[in-house]
């Protein structure tokens, strides 16, 4: 939205993101769609030349509202109120009628098998989300809130439960000041300046323990902390994909590592082989039907030697098969040492294509993406193989 005021403008960013929800001033250019929705076609019609009359939070709480005065095409003054409810997947913005108290639309419909409770949905009568027993940090009465600090535990995750508004952050934040002196400490936490301050993982209004970087204002702050955070989710999402096939990549060629090597062991069992088969051809009227195996005299070593034999063979069959094996094993020392030589090579180019994956920027990802094309490990997407053709 843009709005105007002391003849300067600005931009209005009202948010409904699961995870970007937000309301503020913002320098960042967004890109509208070619197709305006329903939600902001209303919003237009409602809005365009409209004055804003009043904002207000409610209480310490995730709501916004905005009084908002226009004239219809008849002239005649109409009164709405924007609310924007800012709770996670929860998130809304709805318009709706000041007078009746009936929503006019919102960016989403909830109907009455999503929440029973209440429905978001164009001509019903707008019903608040249910209050909690949380109290209003700000406006708590000194009897009230001493009685809590006394009685109450005062980890991070259950100051979140008594006070209104108190993000991760800040409830962990306040958990730590509050181990000493814990009235005035409160008191004082809440009575603190506002400075913009970003933090090793998020953003505060006031300064943090952790804090890294002060910003004039909130709105430059967010705008900042957004574009940052839009770019990481960006990296994180074209990411995931890459990793988790790389990943994939990298358990299959161990385990063939695994098996190749233990495969090469087996090549020492040649000679044996042989030699059984041997001993088997030198002494096969010795070499009985139908037996499990036979003890005969290896003269090689001088001693007996016991040879498993298959049942279902005869003694030359059983020769044969030792022979067949000898052969199997000598061709297999002839390529197996190079194979294994390159699977440990892919094995080590997979990790480093892994190690890159996780600090990469989305150009470097698209980069690399390309690469894995080219080596096979990755294939290209239908779009990409569409777009090459055209060209």
């Amino acid at each position: 939205m843009t709005i105007r005021n002391n003849r300067q403008n600005y931009k209005l960013l009202l948010s409904a993101h699961p995870v970007f929800g937000r309301v503020q001033l913002t320098k960042t250019d967004f890109q509208n769609p070619q197709n305006p929705n329903t939600f902001t076609m209303i919003m237009r019609k409602y809005l365009q030349g409209a004055l804003i009359e009043n904002i207000e939070q409610i209480e310490n709480d995730r709501i916004l509202e905005m009084s908002i005065s226009n004239k219809n095409e008849i002239g005649d003054q109409i009164k709405v109120t924007i609310i924007i409810e800012i709770m996670g997947k929860h998130s809304n913005i709805i318009l709706l009628d000041k007078n009746e108290g009936k929503i006019i639309e919102s960016i989403k419909h909830i109907g009455f098998t999503q929440n029973s409770y209440r429905t978001i949905l164009p001509g019903s009568n707008y019903l608040a989300p249910p209050k909690t027993q949380a109290q209003n940090p700000f406006t708590i009465s000194d009897e009230t809130l001493f009685e809590i600090l006394q009685t109450e535990d005062l980890a991070a995750n259950n100051l979140q439960k008594l006070f209104q508004g108190l993000g991760r952050d800040t409830a962990a934040e306040l958990s730590q000041r509050l181990k000493t002196d814990t009235f005035k400490s409160f008191k004082q936490f809440f009575d603190l300046p506002t400075f913009p301050t970003l933090t090793e993982k998020s953003f505060t209004a006031i300064t943090f323990s952790n804090s890294q970087e002060t910003f004039d204002s909130l709105s430059d702050l967010l705008d900042y902390f957004y574009q940052d955070k839009a770019e990481r989710d960006r990296i994180a999402q074209q990411a995931s994909d890459l990793i988790h096939r790389i990943q994939n990549e990298l358990e299959k060629n161990k385990k063939k590592l695994k098996k190749q090597e233990q495969e090469f062991q087996d090549t020492d069992k040649a000679e044996e082989f042989r030699q059984k088969g041997e001993l088997l051809t030198t002494y096969l009227s010795q070499v009985p039907n139908n037996q499990d195996s036979v003890e005969l005299n290896n003269y090689y070593t001088g001693q007996k030697v016991s040879i498993p034999l298959n049942k279902a063979l005869t003694p030359s069959q059983n020769a044969q098969r030792y022979f067949k094996k000898y052969q199997k094993l000598k061709e297999a020392v002839k390529h197996l040492g190079s194979l294994i030589s390159e699977t440990k090579a892919t094995i080590q180019y997979l990790e480093s294509v892994d190690n890159a994956l996780n600090q990469a920027s989305l150009s470097e990802i698209s980069e690399i993406r390309e690469e894995l094309v080219q080596t096979g490990f990755v294939k290209r997407r239908h779009r990409e193989k569409f777009k090459n053709a055209k060209t």
